[in-house]
């Protein structure tokens, strides 16, 4: 098959599954399904693969792709809905893995009609999902400076929030913001010329806006709860993350669920009838150059693996 995009860490996400030929699956975000094949070349006629992507054009790739596949079942939907959608394909039994490659899939960002790239050319859009109504310039409208400088700030950790909020709505007023590129060039222009290096300017901005607009944090933190309950004991869940917020999240998650809690505060007494749910599983956290030199996406990427005991 020819994929579309070399999938990021590829070796590393089939080891963390550690899948078994029977095990049921779930890819969470589909793409354009580099993971996924990797990972039914794993499992046998008996195994299971769930497939989840909000994107129209990763289930019609999907569909076409592995339509003569029966252990292979796809669902166009938010993988924060990944209960109900295990229910439906595997009834009430448990899963032995569930993968998550989040933010932007490389077909998304390639493609300059999603607006999802800064050095392209194309409408400032950014829905992972383009049925849902509200683009990104529709956002940047509505919303007054303070709400824009609040997301740059919180979701891309931009230090210029203000600034650039305050040029977006004047670019808005002026008539002068219609494409990517002219969202890019009105971060750059806020940007003090000395603090410009080789990283983008826009790149914080550009990540915020999408994060917001497809409330990534709020059904990634939703997914992670709902994992607990669906994944089977000695089952797997592996998650690449791109940016410290989602890495932070995921880093979180499996700490608060594998680690005992101190009874008093900065001594060493732990509570020993404390029930875990996790075990941490160790793994480089990094690409290794080799890695990066294959796919550049890798260079911001972060693994990390836990077990349901």
């Amino acid at each position: 098959m020819n994929l579309l995009h070399s999938p990021v860490l590829l070796y590393r996400v089939i080891e963390g599954l550690n899948i078994i030929p029977d095990g049921t699956y779930v890819d969470c975000t589909f793409g354009r399904g580099g993971h996924s094949i990797n990972i039914l070349k794993k499992i046998g006629k008996n195994g299971k693969l769930i497939a989840i992507d909000k994107d129209r054009e990763a289930e019609t790739f999907a569909r076409e792709k592995f339509q003569n596949d029966n252990r292979f079942f796809f669902e166009k939907d938010n993988f924060s809905n990944i209960d109900s959608i295990i229910k439906k394909y595997n009834g009430e039994n448990k899963v032995n893995g569930i993968l998550l490659d989040l933010g932007v899939s490389s077909p998304q960002l390639d493609n300059p009609s999603r607006g999802f790239s800064f050095n392209k050319e194309g409408p400032i859009d950014m829905r992972m999902d383009t049925e849902n109504k509200m683009t990104a310039l529709l956002w940047l409208k509505k919303a007054d400076v303070d709400e824009i400088s609040k997301v740059l700030k919180k979701y891309g950790e931009e230090k210029y929030a203000y600034k650039i909020a305050i040029q977006i709505k004047n670019s808005i007023e002026n008539n002068q913001l219609k494409t990517t590129l002219d969202l890019s060039r009105t971060i750059y222009n806020c940007y003090p010329k000395s603090k410009i290096r080789k990283k983008n300017p826009a790149t914080k901005s550009f990540q915020a806006i999408r994060i917001f607009i497809n409330k990534e944090l709020q059904e990634l933190e939703k997914i992670l709860d709902d994992c607990l309950d669906l994944i089977e004991k000695g089952g797997r869940i592996v998650v690449i993350s791109f940016h410290s917020l989602e890495d932070r999240i995921v880093k979180n998650f499996i700490k608060k669920h594998s680690q005992r809690k101190n009874l008093i505060s900065k001594l060493p007494i732990f509570n020993i009838n404390e029930d875990f749910i996790l075990k941490k599983i160790k793994v480089p956290l990094k690409a290794t150059e080799e890695e990066i030199k294959n796919n550049m996406r890798a260079r911001s990427a972060r693994i990390r693996v836990a077990e349901r005991v």
